[in-house]
């Protein structure tokens, strides 16, 4: 029996793969960004009343009313973005949902898209999928610069679209507002679309902010700012996102959500207002605790002599493995898996050509602070001995 030809390419991603294995060995998954601190119990108290409401059809497919005015208010006074109309916001199935309901929405097979480099995986391969052809543009991993001149000279007539990740998987880096600033101004002098994903917009540290290039009023027409509850609020299988957008698109992404989804979990739509009510005390602390999970990898990879540049934003950490003295990334990444039980994902899995980036490999802090401290003495017990 054959398969569809956008099929046939497909193979697990290095993010997953990683995480099957530690499963498997009982290891600390520091692979995949899953969040294993508890959600807050006024988020699960809101779950539970939810249900129990009966709050169990079908939502509207642009999701529920009262979410979607929740995450306006946010919009308007956390990103500064101007929302002028309830329909300018969908709930997605996960920012990734909202990302694919975008990509169809926006693009045709043949056109070509910007990524600054290195990417996440998804954005890659979901426009890939659709036949998008993908321009990269490379960010310094010691300095978190743009290549200005390569992003100038990445724009062609097919060009529809610049993404930007803000702050970063899985660099860590923060756009600052004059690079977003510049950015627009390209995709505005030869009228390109602009997606964000925003995920991460609360975990910042001292010395950067998140800034949404959306509430610029003269690049809001083109851009699509995605975010969602999975990061800020430990809650990623629940799969909840968002868009926001000019109304015209974020209407035909809700009537693609349609056919591809139906709608998120309504009960789940519901119980996600209450997170949206959370004190400013919740993010102030959550952003310490990242703080001390980055340093504790930053210290942990300066004992081991490895470079990596602390990350202004997320809670991933870029370092380079090529000291170790492994063959590649891949390799340092299995060896570390196997002898100290400890998941993360090869570099090269976030670059369009992985053999010519085999230096790097990627670390994630999101899961409790002891398993992280955990996780770096078992890995600086099997490197230094090995």
């Amino acid at each position: 029996m054959k398969l569809s030809k956008r099929s046939q390419s497909l193979t697990q991603s290095a993010i997953r793969s990683a995480s099957s294995r530690c499963n498997q060995i009982g290891g600390i998954n520091l692979g995949q960004g899953i969040c294993d601190v508890p959600i807050d119990n006024a988020v699960k108290e809101a779950a539970y009343h939810a249900i129990q409401d009966n709050h169990n059809l079908y939502s509207d497919y642009a999701g529920v009313e009262q979410l979607r005015e929740a995450i306006a208010h946010k919009l308007q006074n956390f990103n500064a973005i101007n929302v002028k109309d309830a329909r300018e916001i969908m709930v997605g199935h996960g920012a990734t949902g909202a990302y694919v309901s975008a990509a169809m929405v926006l693009f045709n097979p043949g056109d070509e898209v910007i990524l600054f480099e290195p990417f996440y995986g998804y954005h890659k391969n979901i426009l890939a999928l659709q036949g998008v052809d993908v321009h990269p543009v490379s960010i310094d991993l010691e300095t978190f610069e743009i290549d200005w001149q390569g992003l100038e000279q990445a724009i062609t007539n097919n060009t529809r679209a610049i993404v930007i990740c803000t702050p970063c998987n899985p660099s860590g880096k923060v756009f600052t507002q004059e690079e977003l600033t510049r950015i627009g101004g390209l995709a505005k002098q030869h009228d390109l679309w602009i997606i964000t994903d925003e995920m991460y917009e609360y975990i910042t540290y001292p010395g950067h902010e998140h800034f949404s290039i959306a509430s610029l009023e003269e690049f809001a027409p083109r851009t699509i700012t995605l975010s969602g509850m999975s990061k800020t609020y430990n809650m990623t299988g629940w799969r909840l996102g968002y868009a926001h957008g000019p109304v015209a698109v974020i209407e035909k992404m809700g009537l693609l959500q349609d056919l591809l989804y139906v709608c998120p979990a309504t009960p789940l739509q519901h119980a996600a207002v209450a997170a949206f009510q959370l004190p400013e005390s919740y993010y102030e602390n959550m952003r310490a605790e990242y703080s001390e999970k980055r340093d504790i990898v930053l210290n942990a990879m300066e004992d081991l002599n490895l470079t990596a540049t602390a990350p202004q934003g997320a809670y991933y950490i870029m370092a380079d493995v090529t000291s170790l003295g492994y063959k590649n990334d891949v390799d340092a990444v299995q060896g570390i898996l196997e002898g100290a039980k400890v998941a993360c994902v090869p570099g090269s899995a976030f670059y369009a050509n992985p053999t010519e980036n085999k230096q790097w490999m990627r670390i994630c802090y999101s899961v409790d602070k002891e398993k992280v401290a955990q996780a770096m003495d078992n890995m600086k017990k099997c490197l230094k001995k090995s």
